[in-house]
């Protein structure tokens, strides 16, 4: 499942794509994958593009409200209440989602599939948005675990998904003490686990939560009861530092991870431990090893994670 680095790529790349344009028509094709009335987003303009943890969410407005905002802040007024119920579709990628999106070239997010540069629409195809320039964005999914949601702009943020996430890594706001009293709500669970619940931090899975343990010198198996401040400040660090890493490497490789502009995510050319068993650790050469760790493959180094 993509992370917080990979769903945040996708989030940079369509801001520069999509913003602006409008829905001429959407396609349903699996009626599993998208939940709600496709009518209420046909003729809607794109307004942003945003993310909380790893969902990825797309405001939309309708052409008068367009109007209407655009006048108000020319004039520097105020919206108002009907101007801001905008329309709201939010996706989770989950397992094997995509995102493609063409306009004379390709552009892919999400996970690989054998047949993800060859025609579209193609057997996986769910959801297929068209624009009014004649662009098309596709939501594929192999498996057909993840969605597109229809919500009322306002009605977004009570979602019970996202009301249940903590808080983003990324923003300000999020400091170690945050994070050390979330944390401290699973007292008796591996620090490794406890930092990949999304109530904890949204965004954080597998790959990132091993990275961040081995940036913080924490063996994933502590318990979080054990840790002292200076632990937990060091994992806090490494939490952020590994997560700005893989955005700015736009993401991980583990399944040939492709971004919007079809460039291969490399951040584990840049991993310490993720995927590395049985190889020297790239800092005291001991050798990487692996265990499962709450029914997940967990990577550490004995010598640099003591």
């Amino acid at each position: 499942m993509p992370e917080l680095p990979e769903v945040e790529t996708i989030k940079l790349v369509l801001q520069r794509k999509i913003i602006g344009k409008t829905i001429e028509d959407i396609q349903v094709l699996s009626p599993k994958s998208f939940i709600g009335n496709p009518k209420n987003i046909r003729g809607r303009k794109v307004l942003n593009v945003w993310r909380k943890g790893k969902y990825l969410g797309i405001d939309l407005i309708s052409s008068h409200q367009s109007s209407a905002i655009s006048y108000q802040t020319k004039n520097k007024k105020s919206l108002t209440t009907d101007d801001r119920q905008l329309m709201t579709l939010l996706f989770h990628l989950k397992m094997t989602g995509q995102l493609i999106y063409e306009d004379g070239s390709r552009f892919i997010g999400g996970h690989p599939t054998e047949d993800m540069m060859g025609k579209m629409p193609n057997s996986h195809t769910r959801v297929i948005f068209e624009f009014s320039d004649n662009s098309k964005l596709y939501f594929n999914d192999q498996r057909r675990f993840g969605w597109i949601m229809v919500r009322v702009k306002g009605e977004a943020g009570r979602a019970k998904f996202l009301e249940n996430l903590g808080p983003e890594p990324l923003e300000k706001e999020f400091t170690w003490q945050i994070l050390k009293s979330n944390l401290l709500k699973h007292k008796s669970m591996p620090v490794k686990v406890a930092i990949m619940d999304q109530s904890v931090v949204s965004g954080v899975g597998n790959i990132y939560s091993n990275e961040a343990c081995f940036a913080a010198k924490l063996d994933p198996r502590i318990k979080v009861s054990t840790l002292t401040d200076k632990q937990f400040q060091a994992l806090y660090r490494g939490v952020v530092g590994v997560l700005r890493e893989g955005i700015r490497h736009g993401g991980s490789t583990r399944a040939h991870f492709r971004d919007l502009e079809g460039h291969k995510g490399y951040f584990l050319d840049y991993a310490k431990v993720y995927g590395l068993d049985k190889h020297p650790c790239k800092i005291c050469k001991t050798i990487i090893k692996k265990i499962q760790l709450g029914g997940r493959g967990t990577y550490y180094c004995e010598h640099c994670q003591k």
